[in-house]
């Protein structure tokens, strides 16, 4: 490019006289190009931005919508303990979990009862070591079927006898959750029972075991005493599921020493003729 000196128009490489004012050009240099000025960077896309935004309020949401799910729950909890009788609206997951949570707290207290006395097995019998970890596990697989197998069907029963005899507007749904309403009791009796299983403390275990029981039992008793059997008289309605129950949970537990007890002898044989086999050389 040339610069005319006299009026700093820009002309070509190649021309001698300016074409605005007629100046000789051709003592004038030739200039390098100016380069194109860069072309900016487009900012982000608004919709990216949007999307970004719309994520993060997502996000906040969906964490708001658990805390408040968790916090309507724990109102539920706190009614029950405070007024198990009464009756009251609730999410059809509210008496499942609740269930749930209190088998898991039965099972780990039994579960650390049964490491608490391993320990002291192992200790007393190291030889014996093998053996007892494989009761242990063994122990562990049978109190996890029988408080679930026991628990379902001792429900289950109740259940269909109510809507056999009493004619009852309950779904299964809706009768675990007036039934864990009214025995909310058993959570915390089975959070005092884990906590005393992992301190060793037999005597308390016993006495928080048998409340335990006992809450369930008028919880099942007065589920039923609230319908108004069509059938059969209240009294003995309530008499003959009582009896019925206590016979479910005789043969669960039955079953489970039975099982259990198979198991011991079972090792013990394999200890005898292990011993025997080792002498015989």
């Amino acid at each position: 490019m040339k610069e005319c000196p006299n009026c700093h128009a820009e002309m070509g490489a190649d021309v001698n006289f300016c074409t605005n004012c007629g100046t000789d050009l051709r003592q004038v240099a030739v200039s390098e190009e100016k380069p194109a000025p860069a072309a900016l960077e487009p900012k982000a896309a608004p919709v990216q931005e949007a999307e970004v935004k719309a994520e993060g309020q997502a996000d906040s949401q969906a964490s708001g919508q658990a805390e408040n799910v968790l916090s309507t729950y724990w109102q539920w909890l706190l009614h029950a303990w405070k007024k198990p009788a009464e009756t009251v609206a609730a999410e059809k997951w509210y008496g499942l979990t609740t269930l749930i949570l209190e088998d898991l707290f039965f099972i780990l207290a039994a579960l650390a009862g049964m490491n608490n006395l391993a320990k002291s097995l192992e200790i007393s019998y190291p030889s014996f070591l093998s053996i007892i970890t494989e009761l242990k596990s063994s122990f562990s697989s049978y109190v996890i079927i029988s408080v679930v197998l026991g628990q379902v069907v001792v429900l289950a029963i109740n259940y269909f006898a109510m809507k056999r005899f009493a004619k009852s507007e309950f779904d299964f749904v809706g009768y675990l959750n007036r039934y864990a309403h009214l025995s909310a009791y058993s959570l915390i009796l089975n959070v005092l029972f884990w906590l005393f299983a992992l301190t060793g403390s037999l005597g308390l275990q016993g006495i928080v075991l048998n409340m335990t029981a006992v809450v369930g039992f008028l919880a099942l008793i007065y589920v039923l005493l609230e319908e108004k059997a069509e059938k059969i008289d209240q009294m003995q309605f309530a008499l003959v599921i009582s009896i019925i129950v206590s016979i479910v949970v005789m043969i669960v537990v039955k079953m489970f020493f039975k099982e259990f007890a198979y198991e011991i002898a079972s090792i013990a044989d394999q200890l005898v003729n292990s011993l025997l086999g080792s002498h015989s050389y």
